[in-house]
């Protein structure tokens, strides 16, 4: 059965981030053809959005880095609170950047077969990053520098209010 999708890559599979993050003005730089960088800013933080492109494995590599840096003394308590966020996410994961102490998201998006992600899938990935990251750097934040504990602040990230104030 042949794959509908297939489309000879002619065009970079960036390419559609990169028309996408045009239209909604958002601030990217394009480093080489195989890396997307943008700055966007989400709810309560501003996020740095890395797109890889992986010709061999045919994929893309999405790394959503919260400005904010995590001191030593929180290490623990942060890798504690991302196993628990972790455990509750279909999609994606956060993760401790070691080197710089970064706290981030990421996600892979696989296109085997020389498919092109379509605009439809790339506003979805930007939404649901976006999402997470907004819905989850207040409890970070409340290990960061709010020194609690992981357990008070997955608590309340799983809490959902119902209406607005």
């Amino acid at each position: 059965m042949k794959n509908l999708l297939y489309i000879n890559r002619e065009i970079h599979p960036l390419d559609v981030l990169e028309d996408i993050a045009e239209c909604e003005n958002f601030t990217f730089t394009r480093s080489s053809p195989d890396e997307l960088d943008l700055s966007i800013s989400g709810k309560n933080c501003n996020y740095n959005i890395n797109f890889n492109w992986n010709n061999k494995l045919e994929g893309i590599h999405v790394a959503l880095f919260f400005d904010t840096k995590i001191p030593q003394y929180r290490l623990d308590e942060v890798y504690k609170l991302t196993i628990k966020i972790n455990e509750l996410m279909w999609l994606g994961h956060f993760d401790v950047w070691t080197n710089e102490l970064k706290l981030l998201f990421r996600y892979n998006l696989l296109l085997s077969g020389g498919v092109l992600p379509t605009t439809s899938q790339c506003q979805s990935l930007f939404k649901h990053i976006m999402d997470t990251a907004d819905k989850y750097y207040p409890s970070f934040q409340y290990v960061i520098w709010g020194g609690n504990k992981a357990d008070e602040a997955i608590t309340n990230a799983i809490f959902t209010t119902i209406g607005e104030s």
